[in-house]
């Protein structure tokens, strides 16, 4: 795949209005959002903006989006088929959204593991693609493609205690500048499946963040993820005028006293994104 030809250039320029965002989201909204990473990137003009966008700030959910890139990987290679039937697990079961079908011994093709995986968040579809994707063949996937410290490194939980995961080998980690990097890969058919891993990222159910603050017409092919602590959006954004970015947000969040998912960082995500918006 071309992905040498799809690496953007650093741009200092755009740092900055990235910063001035966040000054502005944080004084509109103050106390929820404790640190944070940004990245943007033009994809007319191959040039990105970042600001401390190689914080490791854990990934949440959007770590699937490696996850949906390697299957598509191993379809293209002939190893995996799409409409290959996988039994699920009752060693992946934890709390997830969604429509959450998988229940142990429910048969579901491949194709439906990812589906769910990024339309509906669904950790369960997550830890079985695990299983078969193998984790140490996605970090490797990744870490070919550029991502130098991704790690795909245990299976998520929706809740606590979590999953129990004999082979965990560590901490997800996945910056945003990486996420980033993935996703100008993916927008730029540089990679397997690029075409239809937008398809599902713009089925993302999730409006809440980012896409909170887009305009009419704007179309966003992202992926999100919140625990207790973090609340992210990563995605490909097409403006109603037909500009092509992609745009990153992750943020570390003060928890609420009941530590439930981070839902009230979402009007500072998408006042952020309302005034990124204006300049692109």
């Amino acid at each position: 795949m071309r992905t040498e030809t799809a690496r953007p250039l650093h741009d200092p320029a755009m740092d900055v209005p990235l910063r001035l965002a966040l000054e502005r989201a944080s004084h509109d909204h103050p106390g929820i959002v404790t640190g944070a990473s940004a990245y943007l990137c033009d994809l007319g003009s191959k040039r990105y903006g970042q600001w401390r966008a190689e914080a490791d700030i854990y990934p949440a959910s959007v770590v699937k989006v490696p996850i949906m890139a390697e299957a598509f990987h191993r379809y293209a290679q002939g190893t995996l088929r799409p409409d290959e039937r996988i039994t699920v697990d009752a060693c992946n079961q934890t709390a997830t959204s969604g429509p959450a079908p998988l229940v142990p011994g429910y048969e579901a093709t491949l194709a439906e593991l990812v589906a769910l995986m990024i339309a509906h968040s669904d950790n369960v579809a997550t830890n079985q693609l695990v299983d078969v994707l193998r984790r140490e063949r996605v970090t490797q996937y990744m870490r070919g493609l550029g991502l130098s410290t991704f790690l795909l490194g245990r299976k998520l939980s929706g809740s606590e205690p979590l999953i129990a995961d004999p082979e965990q080998v560590g901490r997800n980690r996945l910056p945003a500048a990486e996420i980033g990097a993935l996703l100008v890969l993916i927008a730029c058919d540089a990679i397997d499946g690029s075409a239809q891993q937008r398809d599902l990222l713009g089925s993302c159910v999730d409006d809440a963040k980012l896409a909170a603050g887009l305009r009419a017409g704007d179309v966003f092919m992202h992926k999100t993820g919140e625990t207790s602590e973090v609340s992210h959006d990563a995605g490909i954004l097409v403006t109603a005028a037909g500009a092509r970015h992609v745009v990153v947000l992750h943020c570390q969040v003060a928890p609420t006293q009941e530590r439930a998912d981070a839902e009230h960082a979402n009007p500072f995500m998408a006042c952020w994104m309302r005034h990124v918006r204006e300049g692109l």
